[in-house]
């Protein structure tokens, strides 16, 4: 597997490298993100991690540029690498394109954990658009993968891909209770990943439909339990 990061802390890299390469992965390194593009444009690569705060451009500021590039690397799996780690850096890191992040210092069992992960997701997507779903009699939601949308009722909202599987992985549930790390094993996680991803994605679900105007959350949470979608529609 071949990784690369762009970090400007040069000795981080070289630190991570003989590490990563126990696991498999030969990581390349670039401290600018000039070099990342030259990089990227030349070698494939199957993952970046990209360090939030560079002095050229930020990381949410590289993240755009890849994801809006048309380069055939515009759909890299990219894990954040970022010293804050506070509910609104995961939701603007989330929103933004990436597809993972690690708090530093970085805890290299969990990086790795962390990498295998969102390759793995890549690969089992195979770049298929999924089929329109129908409706979920259950609980009157329309989820459509091609269009990245929800609808509830009257309401309709666009959604990030990590918000779909999230809302998909409830939909399939049919009102039986999942917990957190249930979800998470359900969007491609595993049990290292931070289950409060799952309290912020739902979070930021909810806060699109309260835009639109729904009055009540479809998405119940149950202390201690975890999230169902409620069985009736109450708009």
């Amino acid at each position: 597997m071949r990784v690369l990061i762009l970090d400007d802390d040069e000795e981080l890299g070289s630190l991570m490298q003989p590490v990563l390469a126990k696991y498999g992965m030969a990581l390349s390194l670039s401290h600018a993100p000039s070099q990342a593009f030259e990089q990227l444009d030349r070698d494939a690569f199957d993952v970046l991690l990209l360090d939030m705060m560079l002095p050229e451009l930020d990381g949410m500021a590289v993240c755009r540029a890849i994801r809006s590039s048309g380069k055939p690397y515009a759909e890299i799996p990219i894990v954040a690498l970022t010293a804050r780690a506070e509910l609104t850096d995961r939701i603007v890191a989330l929103e933004g394109g990436f597809d993972d992040f690690v708090a530093k210092p970085v805890e290299m069992r969990e990086l790795v954990a962390r990498i295998g992960a969102v390759v793995r997701r890549k690969r089992d997507d195979g770049g298929v658009v999924a089929p329109e779903p129908e409706a979920d009699a259950h609980s009157g939601l329309h989820l459509s993968p091609t269009h990245m949308s929800a609808v509830y009722g009257p309401y309709a909202v666009n959604l990030t891909e990590l918000e779909l599987r999230v809302l998909t992985a409830l939909a399939d549930a049919e009102g039986v209770i999942l917990s957190r790390a249930d979800i998470l094993t359900h969007i491609g996680y595993t049990e290292q990943s931070d289950p409060a991803m799952i309290d912020t994605i739902i979070y930021r679900v909810r806060q699109k439909f309260r835009d639109q105007g729904l009055a009540s959350d479809f998405i119940k949470t149950l202390r201690g339990q975890g999230y169902c979608i409620k069985a009736e529609q109450n708009s």
